[in-house]
């Protein structure tokens, strides 16, 4: 029992430290660095497992080496599981070669188990996460005691398997705790580095505008005065500097949005129409990159908005979808789910890493070489402002969703 305690603790320990490491380190280190870090720790957790504080002389004595493959494999997916295994198969080629495939076989078991909840995992809630990793702990158990039977032929001391099980779960409930509470904060953190980021590019957006504004419009008050006056080529020079100031005057209207979306008039919106209007006004754009359009929307839908604003940011959303599908295909889709409408743009582009999906809508990102990012920072400020709410969903090489959710009008 001593023994078991202190295996406890060393299952524990290890988790700890990734929670310093996470917690302690910027937030703009890669994913990869993290999940490699897990397995690194979760493998040594498994070697002080079979190690402390006397190497293992029988496979299914019931320690807790399990128990961080389980959580390497569902927190970190195949990298770090694969890095936890590994550092399982060289302690337990150092013990000795005794009882290697009985070992071999539960641990492998175990891993295999852990995978097939691994690709739906990241998706459950907390509590649903704390019952998977219960169950698969329940279940080595279970297999572990039925191998002891048919080895030993008999189950030996009831109360003491009792004893391990419960110190089982406790360890692996105290595991999945601190990896929940290190998942929480790290995401804390991004939240508030994100809510500061845009909050001095909003400040910055918004002096940059209107100190640009003012001359902005003396220029153009002074050129559409000559402009009467004058004939021939200097004529079109001014018309064409005209055109330029009014499209200098879009990209202000960007950054005073992105900064402050101002909502001058909430109205009632259908859905369908709206959707339609986009479709028409971006048929050029459409043309140019050779994409099938193709809009679809339930009837009757319709939500409270400043007009103007939500089709400037689906006209957002949207281009950004053409412009990834070069030659290929953009469905969207408007229909109710729940109390809620869902506009869904789907598109067959060359989808995004993670890392670039996290990235989005933060100040000044695109994933285009020609892009500065302002257009969508200013979707998600319209959505966000209009009391919506706009994701993103991305696979690398099979293209890119993004769903606006939009209360119904009453």
């Amino acid at each position: 029992m001593k023994d078991l305690l202190l295996d406890f603790l060393s299952i524990l320990f290890p988790v700890l430290l990734y929670q310093f490491v996470v917690l302690t380190h910027s937030s703009l280190v890669k994913d990869i660095i993290y999940k490699i870090s897990l397995g690194v720790l979760c493998g040594l957790a498994i070697a002080s497992s079979m190690i402390l504080p006397d190497p293992i002389i029988n496979d299914l004595d019931g320690d807790l080496r399990h128990i961080p493959l389980i959580i390497a494999s569902l927190y970190g997916g195949y990298l770090s599981g694969g890095i936890a295994l590994a550092c399982f198969m060289l302690t337990r080629f150092f013990i000795g070669p005794a009882g290697w495939e009985l070992a071999f076989l539960a641990i492998t078991a175990a891993f295999g188990a852990a995978s097939i909840f691994r690709s739906r995992f990241a998706k459950q809630t907390p509590w649903r996460r704390l019952f998977i990793t219960t169950g698969l702990t329940l279940a080595g158990f279970a297999i572990s005691w039925l191998s002891t039977i048919s080895q030993h032929g008999n189950a030996g001391d009831i109360r003491q398997l009792a004893i391990v099980c419960i110190i089982q779960l406790l360890a692996m409930g105290m595991t999945v705790f601190l990896m929940e509470v290190t998942i929480k904060s790290k995401q804390m953190q991004r939240q508030l580095l994100s809510v500061e980021k845009m909050n001095l590019a909003s400040h910055l957006a918004s002096s940059v505008a209107h100190e640009v504004r003012s001359p902005l419009t003396v220029v153009k008050g002074y050129l559409q005065l000559v402009s009467g006056s004058m004939e021939g080529k200097n004529r079109i020079y001014i018309e064409t500097s005209l055109a330029e100031l009014k499209r200098a005057e879009y990209v202000i209207n960007d950054f005073l949005n992105f900064a402050k979306p101002q909502l001058e008039k909430m109205e009632v919106v259908q859905v369908a129409d709206m959707l339609h209007q986009i479709r028409q006004s971006m048929s050029e754009t459409v043309g140019m990159y050779k994409v099938d359009l193709q809009v679809e929307a339930e009837e009757g839908l319709r939500v409270e908005a400043d007009r103007y604003k939500i089709i400037q940011a689906l006209a957002h959303i949207i281009k950004n979808a053409v412009e990834a599908s070069y030659g290929g295909q953009v469905s969207v889709y408007a229909r109710r789910v729940s109390d809620k409408i869902q506009i869904s743009v789907c598109d067959n582009g060359e989808g995004m890493t993670p890392d670039e999906l996290t990235r989005l809508g933060t100040p000044f990102y695109s994933t285009k070489s020609n892009g500065t990012g302002l257009g969508l920072m200013v979707a998600f400020r319209i959505i966000e402002a209009i009391g919506g709410q706009l994701e993103y969903t991305s696979e690398k090489g099979k293209g890119t969703t993004s769903v606006v959710s939009l209360d119904i009008a009453s």
